[in-house]
């Protein structure tokens, strides 16, 4: 059995996790809801190189339960604590199999009343994740996220927000990474049973390519690993860039509980050394909330 040496998160890691712990660790029995969701994603490039490399695509079989609690604090502000855990599971490349852990805690805020006024909400989160095969992914990352959303009108509504994070390996230091992300989404009510939206994403902070050696890897700044889940002579190279996504989806809602989230993202990173990849995802996913 390989030896796991997980660190321990450092600077304002510690605040998440304390936070995120000491509120749902003291939950009372009352307002738990139980969540489930089991999905299937399509990802056209696994180990994130360029056009013209060997990409290696690959179907992601996903399940995930949460338990959380939802206290109101007043009539317009309320904390929602959970914890986790979820596995994917690959069709081919068994190797990238993990199995994730985690806990977070929301505080929301509506400072005006009506229905059309804006909510504002601070998230802290901490997450464990081991590979099956692949220990120099294994690590821990801490988030803290702000977000301020309004509906605008029965069926539409819009979020925007920033969320950092900090991720610490288990054993490679090409896996340590700290990122910062901000998105927005625009939401459309067709009906009380259909929905759509738009998400855009723009993160910056460090990457991670696979990729054997080329020229314009060799010429820049990075930290590197070796890789063998894609073959021996593959590895992992972190680098400082970019990446923007655009994910168009629907919601199709078949009861108060039970949904289905059918979505298409593409992804464009832009790093050092003018190295770039994009990748294609196609998910659709199960959501039931038990009551």
């Amino acid at each position: 059995m390989r030896q796991r040496n997980l660190h321990l998160p450092r600077g304002w890691r510690h605040g998440a996790l304390a936070l995120a712990l000491f509120v749902t660790g003291s939950a009372s029995a009352q307002s738990i809801t139980f969540d489930a969701r089991a999905g299937f994603t399509y990802d056209d490039n696994v180990n994130r190189t360029e056009r013209g490399r060997l990409t290696e695509g690959d179907g992601i079989w996903s399940l995930r339960g949460d338990a959380g609690y939802r206290r109101a604090l007043g009539t317009n502000h309320g904390i929602i604590a959970k914890v986790g855990l979820e596995t994917d599971i690959h069709t081919d490349i068994g190797d990238l199999d993990v199995v994730r852990a985690d806990t977070s805690l929301s505080y929301l805020l509506q400072p005006f009343s009506g229905f059309n006024a804006p909510w504002f909400a601070l998230s802290a989160g901490f997450q464990l994740a081991e590979y099956a095969a692949s220990d120099i992914r294994d690590g821990s990352e801490a988030r803290l996220g702000v977000e301020l959303g309004q509906r605008f009108t029965d069926r539409i509504s819009a979020r925007v927000g920033y969320t950092a994070r900090d991720r610490d390996a288990s054993k490679a230091e090409v896996y340590e990474l700290r990122t910062g992300t901000l998105h927005a989404i625009a939401e459309y009510r067709f009906n009380s049973r259909l929905g759509a939206y738009l998400k855009y994403d723009f993160t910056h902070g460090a990457v991670v390519t696979g990729s054997p050696r080329t020229a314009k890897l060799l010429a820049v700044r990075r930290v590197v690993a070796r890789d063998r889940v894609f073959g021996p002579n593959n590895v992992a190279w972190r680098l400082n860039g970019v990446v923007h996504g655009l994910r168009l989806g629907s919601k199709i809602r078949f009861s108060k509980l039970t949904a289905v989230d059918v979505s298409a993202q593409h992804s464009i990173t832009e790093a050092d050394g003018d190295n770039q990849w994009n990748v294609w995802n196609l998910s659709v996913a199960l959501n039931h909330r038990f009551d």
